[in-house]
């Protein structure tokens, strides 16, 4: 009988361990429209970044798989929109696979890429002028504006990439102090048993 308890307790022990082990290697994907393309950063956390990992861009509606391609060191991977997206207005579904059992999805809307255009695609505004008189002797085109805001909004792109791959919430951390008191609780009874 004290054996079969021994054994009960190693193995809840271990089960316990492994399921606070799987919790802590979560992994997050962000993306967003840059202009043409569509830039993915994914991570377990805002340190460790999925290297090799797969992103592959479905067709939401019906499953298609459009492409696929592979994560940097850093853990981005972006792509240019397919045409066939942007004529059949796709939402487009991002799935990450980070190797066994790591996996996550992003979805990116047509309405956030669909009125975007290339980094220096030129635009006719409604009012017909293509550029904004800055003083006599200079004008700025649309496509150097849409330049600079891209290049400006670059470092809030990240931050807000940052936020999303958030670390250990205050669950899984007093969940694990849990797991760890309960092990020293196994113990201290197995030892008063034997007393």
């Amino acid at each position: 009988m004290r054996r079969l308890l021994i054994g009960v307790c190693i193995a809840m022990a271990i089960t316990l361990c492994l399921a606070a082990t799987s919790r802590a290697h979560k992994v997050n994907l962000f993306a967003y429209v840059d202009g043409n393309s569509i830039v993915t950063d994914s991570g377990y956390s805002r340190s460790k970044r999925v290297h090799d990992g797969i992103i592959e861009v479905y067709d939401a509606a019906t499953g298609t798989m459009l492409l696929s391609g592979e994560t940097d060191d850093n853990g981005k991977y972006d792509f240019i929109i397919p045409d066939e997206a942007r004529s059949q207005k796709m939402d487009l579904l991002l799935r990450l696979k980070a190797g066994t059992g790591h996996q996550a999805e992003w979805t990116v809307k047509y309405t956030e890429y669909g009125a975007a255009k290339g980094p220096f695609a030129a635009s006719e505004p409604e009012h017909g002028h293509k550029a904004v008189a800055v003083s006599q002797e200079s004008t700025i085109t649309a496509s150097e504006v849409e330049v600079v805001v891209r290049r400006e909004l670059a470092p809030l792109k990240q931050m807000v990439s940052e936020m999303h791959q958030s670390g250990p919430g205050v669950t899984e951390i007093v969940g694990g102090i849990g797991y760890i008191i309960g092990l020293f609780g196994i113990v201290a009874y197995m030892k008063s048993r034997r007393s």
